[in-house]
């Protein structure tokens, strides 16, 4: 597994680096993040490594959440509480702000025809290795 806890952030991200957890030992981790009340990342497209990610997020009450730029407008994706993931092509402008105690990990995926740009609830973290 990629040790990701150890590697500084870049830019103004006011956020901390996370582990992924041992169930995602076998997926191309892009990063792993944990943001708390006022933490956020600022936009970027992570244009160097294109294709997809897919996001597992843990949100503490559901005040989180990305933004991306859609057709020239500034479009809010709300956190659920809980379990959630999200699926969306790269380069994407994209960032993340956090109200309440959040923890995202991130992957690799093929470019997809079907993003998923609203949270979709799980009921656990590792039912999203039904979907991606």
């Amino acid at each position: 597994m990629r040790e990701l806890s150890t590697t500084p952030l870049r830019g103004n991200k006011h956020c901390r680096r996370l582990d992924a957890p041992a169930f995602l030992s076998e997926k191309p981790i892009t990063g792993g993040f944990e943001y708390y009340s006022g933490d956020q990342q600022q936009w970027h497209t992570n244009w160097s490594s294109p294709g997809a990610r897919c996001y597992l997020v843990w949100s503490e009450t559901g005040d989180s959440g990305m933004r991306f730029i859609l057709n020239g407008e500034v479009w809010t994706s709300q956190d659920l509480p809980g379990w959630q993931y999200r699926i969306f092509n790269i380069p994407q402008p994209h960032c993340v702000f956090a109200n309440c105690h959040r923890k995202s990990f991130g992957w690799w995926v093929p470019h997809t025809d079907t993003e998923i740009l609203l949270p979709v609830g799980l009921k656990n973290a590792e039912d999203v290795l039904q979907f991606a």
